[in-house]
């Protein structure tokens, strides 16, 4: 269960969040809730010391932009617009984000109703470089590999990047509205759909959220299932993405012996768990079963040898050196604006990861290393993946070797209205879940997508890069559109 504490404070929520953020905290995400009669917004900022703030304000007018002072608001606070019909004074770019050209501007599917829906047909503005020799470059929503949709706009001259403007969001699920009404039991097969290959742990954020909210304690072993099944899914994702950019720049050999240990991974997550994916293994309460120790030790361990020597092979080639070092700079100052997340921030000198700044579960009480670099390119963002790989194996074998006979499920107890909210470091970083409901069921889940955090800061990379590099930088990052467009 995490501590994660929740404030209503007497000045208005906007006016206490611009309090802190000028004060040096970190923005985490701002959502809305419809709530009696009206709607309320609220702002989580990660405060150095006290940890994470939730503050609240009723909409009652135009609210204040805070994306001139905290540029990570920006998303969000379209976001706001689009969804609840939220009205902003002082945005730089109040463009609808989520809801595209079909969807008529009097529809905000968060605050009521959603069918039917009219079709409307409504250009979008694309921001343009002007100037002699400057071209654009198109590229997708529809692209040529098995990805889901997105749209990259180069403002380009010659070969460099100028501009790289993102349109995203041509898949959105409308997940958040899909927990209305859901029993809070059922709530995590929702939360595994978000993202397919970060399915545990927003199945654990959002379980998190849910024991807080009730006040349960998870037994010991069932948390050290939870770590197990999190360090698990980062070691596949961490091998596959440094095997991914082995590929992008055409050195196949490790590409493919990357695949093969990602995939002894998945196979012997099939053998202990019953599941590649560990899908349907965090459950409100606790987990539904645990694995067997003594073979998945055998398989971690061999993966993170395999892949450690597999990794030197990729970082000392000159040729990979050429290609990773000094390309996709993600300055610190650009990626401290965004409140960027994950990899991509200890990357670029950031050191935060929710495990060592807010443990949680069996994360309580360990000396947690945290990779990070300071050069922000795409061989920083590479060795960070590589150097979390090993530290995951670690905890993995520690804490299987801790395992033992034990309860795994606290139940659940009834409430009649319950609240609360819960962050993890998933692979790609900060994922956060907010919950609130009553008898049982949920009637709003807010969910905070370190890909949709860490998207905006695409563009700051690439520009200044030959174009040519941008499918390298853009895998470097590996953000998830699905965990964008939730």
């Amino acid at each position: 269960m995490s501590s994660l504490p929740q404030e209503r404070v007497e000045a208005p929520g906007a006016a206490e969040a611009t309090r802190l953020l000028q004060a040096g905290s970190r923005l985490v995400s701002v959502f809305g809730a419809v709530e009696g009669d009206g709607t309320k917004v609220r702002y989580v900022v990660d405060v150095p010391g006290p940890g994470y703030r939730v503050l609240e304000q009723a909409v009652r007018g135009p609210l204040q932009s805070l994306t001139p002072i905290a540029p990570a608001a920006a998303w969000y606070e379209r976001e706001l617009q689009d969804q609840f019909a939220v009205k902003l004074t002082g945005h730089p770019d109040p463009r609808r984000l989520l809801l595209h050209d079909n969807w008529p501007r009097e529809v905000h599917p968060m605050a009521a109703a959603v069918e039917p829906v009219p079709w409307a047909d409504e250009p979008y503005q694309f921001l343009h470089v002007e100037g002699e020799g400057v071209c654009e470059v198109a590229v997708g929503p529809v692209h040529a590999g098995i990805i889901e949709p997105g749209h990259f706009r180069f403002s380009v001259m010659g070969d460099n990047v100028l501009y790289l403007e993102l349109r995203h969001f041509y898949a959105h699920k409308g997940t958040e509205k899909l927990f209305q009404g859901t029993p809070v039991a059922y709530g995590q097969m929702i939360a595994e759909s978000v993202s397919g290959d970060n399915c545990f742990a927003h199945a654990v954020a959002y379980c998190q959220a849910v024991e807080q909210a009730l006040g349960v304690t998870v037994p010991r072993q069932a948390q050290l299932v939870r770590l197990i099944g999190l360090e698990m899914e980062r070691m596949i994702a961490h091998i596959g993405d440094v095997g991914a950019l082995s590929n992008d720049v055409a050195f196949v050999l490790p590409a493919a012996y990357c695949s093969r240990v990602k995939e002894d991974l998945m196979k012997a997550s099939a053998r202990a768990m019953n599941t590649r994916f560990w899908k349907g293994i965090a459950v409100p309460g606790g987990v539904t079963r645990a694995p067997a120790a003594e073979m998945l030790k055998r398989a971690v361990k061999q993966a993170a040898d395999e892949f450690a020597k597999m990794a030197n092979i990729i970082l000392d080639r000159p040729s990979v050196q050429g290609r990773f070092e000094g390309a996709g700079v993600l300055r610190r100052t650009v990626a401290e604006d965004l409140a960027a997340v994950g990899p991509v921030a200890r990357a670029s000198g950031i050191i935060t990861d929710v495990r060592h700044d807010h443990p949680y579960g069996a994360y309580r009480g360990l000396q947690l290393d945290v990779p990070s670099l300071g050069y922000g390119d795409v061989l920083a963002r590479a060795r960070v993946r590589i150097e979390e790989a090993a530290v995951s194996a670690r905890l993995v074998f520690d804490a299987l070797s801790q395992l033992a006979p034990g309860p795994i499920m606290a139940e659940l107890p009834q409430a009649a209205a319950f609240e609360g909210f819960s962050a993890v470091e998933s692979p790609r970083g900060e994922l956060l879940y907010w919950v609130k409901g009553e008898a049982g069921k949920l009637s709003r889940c807010h969910i905070k997508s370190p890909s949709f955090q860490n998207w905006p800061a695409l563009p700051h990379a690439v520009m200044g890069n030959v174009i040519a590099d941008f499918p390298l930088i853009n895998k470097s990052f590996n953000l998830s559109y699905s965990g964008c467009d939730r």
